[in-house]
């Protein structure tokens, strides 16, 4: 077993990063471009203080090998490029995390900030600078006065927006705090910077909490929540509130958890009951299929009347389960997708997977116990949880510490109420 352990770790990457820049030839052309890398995503910036490659990254905290094979928001050109401003000189820094990059010309300075742990770029000039955006995916952009985003158009623009798919895929969006002057037409959009006056570049997935964060939920056109999404606004007001009272993110997600947890006291408890007694009679089917092995029909009755001597519904735990899998799986996108910024204990950052693997062990270790109490001395059982957990760790490993640190408090919730099961049963009669 430990040799297995030690094999799994050598098999995963690297799971954090140090945020910095370096020199490659991310496509291809015989020139590097200098790119800043993220945990979240990598940016390739030509020697002309235009982005040529933004790169999103699937699982956070990982190295890009082969920038041809990334997802990239790039179209058919830069996805930010500049006119008439030619660069003299470029420096490039790392301040607390984040990255600046700064192009020196004769007109002045051109500064791309990247915020640490964000999908967000501050573009910012000390002239009057024009710049051209693109990217893949249909644009849209909303004008200042109107309610709707439109395909193209020309005037104030409150927000250029492309977004590869409806509520899922990346999306890229360009907004400011006051309307710029600017233009869609086809796929190229045109904004116009005021010196001092900073532009904001969201890129990332197209998705309800990562609008959310950034405050671009508010945008008419760009994002309408149904009503799961509403579901998933109410679950981050929670979370938020929490973190509001205790300044930790950590006792936020176990407020959260808990919550969700006793709302589905009731579903759950019956769920884990359901499969208690199932599985507690498993030793009686057994020997009921041994003696009708040869006659299905009396093989079923028999098996029908151990259920109703023994009151048991086999399908009682389907409903419920039916049921929480929506709001579970909803609870699980919220704590996946949002931006904490902040660790705990040894994780540097909850939106990041576990650097040391403690919380992935923790929750494989609880799921196993979890399935030992309920599968009642089940050897078979026994044997297909732990071989699906050393499956699952994979992908456990990749996952961000919040989600991991979630899934644990609640198998820890979910052992307390199986073990209160176990103890209300009663005997089980020969």
């Amino acid at each position: 077993m430990k040799r297995l352990w030690a094999l799994l770790l050598l098999l995963v990457p690297a799971l954090a990063l140090e945020a910095g820049f370096k020199d490659q030839d991310v496509n291809g052309d015989g020139t590097p471009e200098k790119v800043a890398v993220t945990n979240l995503m990598d940016l390739a910036f030509n020697g002309e203080g235009q982005i040529v490659g933004w790169y999103v990254k699937t699982y956070k905290g990982t190295a890009f090998g082969d920038y041809t094979r990334a997802p990239n928001l790039s179209g058919n050109g830069p996805v930010v490029a500049t006119e008439g401003f030619r660069p003299e000189r470029a420096e490039f820094l790392v301040e607390d995390g984040r990255l600046l990059a700064r192009f020196q010309g004769k007109e002045g300075s051109l500064t791309y900030r990247i915020e640490r742990g964000r999908y967000t770029v501050s573009v910012e000039a000390s002239f009057p600078l024009s710049l051209k955006l693109s990217a893949q995916g249909t644009p849209k952009v909303l004008l200042e006065g109107q309610k709707e985003a439109l395909p193209s158009g020309e005037g104030r623009v409150r927000y250029l927006a492309w977004q590869t798919r409806p509520k899922a895929g990346y999306a890229l969006v360009a907004f400011a705090e006051e309307a710029l002057s600017g233009k869609l037409v086809g796929k190229e959009g045109t904004l116009q910077l005021a010196p001092g006056k900073p532009l904001r570049l969201y890129g990332g997935q197209n998705e309800l909490v990562r609008f959310h964060v950034e405050g671009l939920l508010g945008l008419p056109g760009l994002f309408a929540p149904n009503i799961w999404g509403q579901l998933s606004l109410g679950l981050l007001w929670l979370m938020e509130t929490a973190f509001r009272y205790t300044g930790s993110w950590g006792l936020a997600i176990l407020f959260l958890t808990l919550v969700v947890r006793l709302l589905l006291w009731p579903l759950m408890h019956q769920q884990f009951k359901s499969m208690a007694e199932l599985q507690r009679l498993q030793p009686l089917i057994q020997k009921i299929n041994e003696k009708y092995k040869d006659d299905p029909n009396k093989r079923a009755e028999a098996t029908m009347k151990l259920y109703q001597e023994h009151k048991v519904n086999p399908a009682a735990g389907c409903l419920p389960l039916l049921i929480q899998m929506p709001i579970l799986f909803i609870l699980w996108k919220v704590i996946a997708n949002y931006e904490f910024g902040q660790g705990l204990l040894w994780i540097p950052d909850l939106a990041l997977p576990d650097p040391f693997y403690v919380l992935p062990a923790l929750y494989v270790a609880s799921t196993f116990l979890s399935t030992w109490l309920s599968a009642h001395g089940n050897k078979d059982l026994i044997r297909q949880s732990l071989f699906m957990n050393l499956i699952f760790i994979f992908l456990v490993l990749q996952f961000p510490s919040g989600v991991t640190l979630y899934w644990v408090l609640s198998n820890l919730i979910g052992l307390v109420q199986q073990w209160l099961i176990n103890r209300s049963l009663k005997p089980l009669a020969a």
